[in-house]
């Protein structure tokens, strides 16, 4: 899969689940080092993989776009560029709550879809994350 394929499968998934009007979404999707996105988002080493800049659009570190955890870290991403391209005017920590209930709930459908044994949720990826990306 290329990456402008997972962008069109994850704004078409966007659309079906949330109210945003994903035309909204007009920012690019980078890949870059994690070392970068890091020093942006916290200026240094920090836990993170993703960003959202609306300067840059969604930085991201190389992952496997197949992999449905990488996945839903750029959809995470992609949630706070819509947020910011909508105005949505709420606290920080609001736009991150509704970023993660929207990355659990494209985890468990994708969960469900593959017919998995064993749900995702985000505490699954940040472990996997962890030993594959830090």
């Amino acid at each position: 899969m290329t990456l402008s394929n997972l962008i069109f499968i994850l704004l078409v998934w966007i659309s079906n689940n949330t109210d945003y009007q994903i035309s909204k979404f007009d920012y690019s999707v980078n890949i870059i080092d994690k070392k970068i996105i890091q020093e942006k988002a916290c200026n240094g080493k920090c836990p993170i993989v993703g960003f959202f800049d609306p300067n840059d659009g969604v930085l991201i570190a190389k992952g496997n776009l197949e992999e449905p955890c990488y996945q839903s870290i750029i959809l995470h991403e992609m949630i706070h560029a819509l947020q910011f391209a909508s105005n949505k005017n709420i606290e920080n920590a609001f736009k991150e709550l509704e970023a993660y209930s929207l990355q659990n709930l494209y985890l468990n459908q994708i969960s469900e879809k593959k017919n998995l044994l064993k749900t995702l949720n985000l505490k699954s990826c940040r472990s996997n994350q962890h030993n594959r990306l830090f």
